[in-house]
């Protein structure tokens, strides 16, 4: 038989019968439907590799701290060891470790609270490391401290990164940015952007080559670029603050020095406990 030719017919042309004719159409049916099957899994599972809860994005949020009180906050002072941060009126990662260190123990004074740090005072970190810890010691909340800087045009003010939309934890980010930003605003702070909330996204990934995007808090598309390490890896809702720069004197002297930090990590202590209705 060629391949052109009927099952149903014989090499002369004639039917075999009504029976046969049925028959070869009931296989070519379930042949076509097999196919449109395939194709349709195929798009599925292609489209999963972008949505699926291991990458990071979800429609569906977990319940927060289900287990708590204690409720355990994870606490992140940016850079560490040999990476100083920025360089200002004081390097960066000295007001980090300060703010976090006074934060810590505010925290471990009230017994509904359990802080973690995500590396010790004085070292390093990687951003997968920092991220483990948290998600090993079952933080239901971190909190990434860093400071700005701008040697050019003498810019000022708070801002806060929560996990973007799109991501498994973002609306508790969201919710945890906006008291983070509504505490430091009441205390005085300048508040950047929209109400001192943003989203930001390495464009072209997260590598060299990739570009910076700052996008305003009423941006709600999901964008699949990356955002910061520290608010995507982690297994809670997290947020990532940028207290001050520390290249201007005001701003600095408010909440970067020695008095400042202690004002911001009361603001922080104040929004955590506005986080979970303590």
């Amino acid at each position: 038989m060629n391949h052109y030719e009927k099952p149903g017919a014989s090499r002369k042309g004639k039917p075999r019968g009504g029976w046969a004719v049925a028959l070869a159409a009931v296989g070519l049916l379930a042949v076509i439907f097999a196919v449109v099957g395939v194709y349709f899994v195929q798009q599925i599972n292609a489209h999963a590799t972008v949505s699926t809860p291991g990458a990071g994005f979800s429609a569906v949020q977990p319940p927060i701290a289900s287990s708590g009180p204690p409720y355990i906050v994870a606490l992140d002072a940016g850079h560490g060891g040999n990476d100083v941060g920025a360089e200002g009126l004081v390097q960066e990662v000295t007001m980090n470790e300060r703010t976090v260190q006074l934060l810590y123990d505010m925290l471990a004074d009230n017994e509904l609270f359990t802080p973690v740090l995500t590396r010790p005072m004085g070292e390093g970190a990687t951003i997968g490391q920092r991220a483990q810890a948290a998600n090993d010691a079952g933080a239901h909340l971190l909190l990434s401290v860093h400071g700005n800087s701008d040697n050019i045009y003498g810019t000022y003010g708070f801002e806060c990164f929560p996990a973007p939309p799109g991501r498994l934890w973002h609306a508790d980010s969201l919710r945890f940015a906006k008291a983070l930003a509504g505490q430091m605003g009441q205390a005085g702070a300048r508040l950047r952007g929209e109400g001192g909330v943003r989203y930001i996204y390495y464009e072209g990934g997260s590598g060299a080559n990739s570009a910076k995007v700052i996008r305003e808090v009423s941006d709600t598309n999901v964008y699949e670029d990356p955002s910061f390490g520290i608010v995507e890896q982690p297994d809670c809702p997290a947020v990532l603050v940028e207290q001050c720069f520390i290249t201007h004197e005001a701003d600095f002297d408010a909440f970067g020095d020695e008095a400042g930090c202690l004002v911001a990590a009361e603001c922080y202590y104040r929004a955590i406990c506005e986080f979970f209705g303590v």
